[in-house]
């Protein structure tokens, strides 16, 4: 039997909220447009995205009538700013005046509104996930035509293992296998003796301190430089909106910069050793990834890894023209989808 490595981007969640007929209640392509509806943590109001909880997001232009383009360019004006941050703390040994940049009355806009914008992300996305109940997905599995579900059902039966590195923050994968009653483990945090092992090198709603809950929620400014490991994550799937720590590489970030995510870092090397682990009688399907400037270097970790004999396969509407270039140059075997339909017949 033949392995397969699975990488999704968030074309793939697209899919599943467009199959699944959510798209008037989730957005993950304007990361603002629905922020006024998320409910801050124990006050159970909606508006976290607001001048009230996330001031200096607010002051930097973040709005819900803003478009998807803008919203996109906020975030990463914000995100290049702490990653300069963070490879100028790491630069020579972090000195005392370089440390100085955490103290909270020196730090800038940016990197305040760095620690609002993590933390509005997860909430984000927990608000986006109950959106979606498990009779909802229960419901939608049965009738739909959809290819992963034929496909993800076949792969349980055809390969010995399967590796499936995501970097979505959600959990719907995760809902998803266990609603077709398919065993999995998430890399890194669980056991990795599972059939399906799952990777996220950005995080996971998932993600929470192994120290547990607070008592009162509150965004936490402090910019962790105490290096959290893996082993001090665990993984939780409900009753999510308590916990102030959140573990996510926001959109536009590079998390091989990011010299304080020690847990990225693990999930990383979980990738990689993954793809190396693939052979010519083994299968690889990317799904949804956009090669974008920012992430293009942990992709590129993935395909250079992989054995130039594998039978590959992208899944795209509109494949990346240099994504495409680059897989044409690697790889003898590739193949190109438009719609994850394709799964079903291939």
């Amino acid at each position: 039997m033949s392995n397969l490595l699975l990488i999704l981007g968030n074309g793939f969640s697209i899919d599943f909220i467009s199959s699944i007929k959510k798209v008037d209640l989730i957005d993950v392509r304007n990361l603002f447009r629905l922020g006024h509806t998320v409910k801050f943590p124990g006050t159970n109001v909606p508006g976290f995205l607001s001048y009230k909880h996330c001031p200096n997001l607010w002051l930097l232009g973040s709005r819900p009538n803003i478009e998807s383009d803008e919203c996109m360019s906020i975030i990463e004006e914000i995100i290049t700013c702490s990653n300069m941050l963070f490879d100028y703390l790491d630069y020579m040994g972090s000195d005392k005046n370089r440390m100085k940049f955490l103290e909270k009355e020196n730090k800038s806009i940016y990197i305040q509104a760095y620690s609002e914008l993590i933390a509005y992300l997860r909430h984000l996305f927990i608000d986006y996930n109950n959106k979606i109940s498990k009779e909802d997905i229960e419901s939608f599995l049965e009738e739909t035509d959809w290819g992963w579900v034929s496909f993800f059902k076949n792969a349980k039966k055809k390969y010995k293992s399967v590796k499936i590195v995501t970097y979505n923050y959600d959990i719907w994968l995760e809902r998803i296998l266990s609603a077709l009653n398919i065993e999995y483990s998430i890399g890194g945090c669980e056991s990795d003796n599972k059939h399906f092992i799952v990777i996220k090198p950005h995080g996971s709603i998932s993600f929470v301190p192994k120290s547990g809950k607070k008592a009162m929620y509150e965004i936490n400014y402090t910019i962790d430089l105490g290096d959290t490991d893996i082993s001090e994550l665990g993984v939780e799937y409900a009753n999510l909106e308590q916990y102030d720590k959140n573990f996510l590489i926001p959109p536009a970030g590079d998390s091989s910069r990011q010299q304080t995510n020690v847990w990225s870092k693990k999930l990383r090397s979980c990738a990689i050793d993954a793809a190396r682990e693939i052979t010519e009688s083994d299968d690889a399907i990317i799904c949804g990834m956009s090669y974008w400037h920012v992430d293009r270097k942990e992709l590129d970790e993935l395909l250079i890894n992989l054995n130039q004999n594998v039978n590959i396969t992208l899944i795209n509407p509109a494949p990346p023209k240099d994504l495409n270039a680059v897989l044409v140059t690697l790889f003898r075997n590739y193949k190109a989808f438009t719609s994850s339909t394709s799964l079903r017949e291939a």
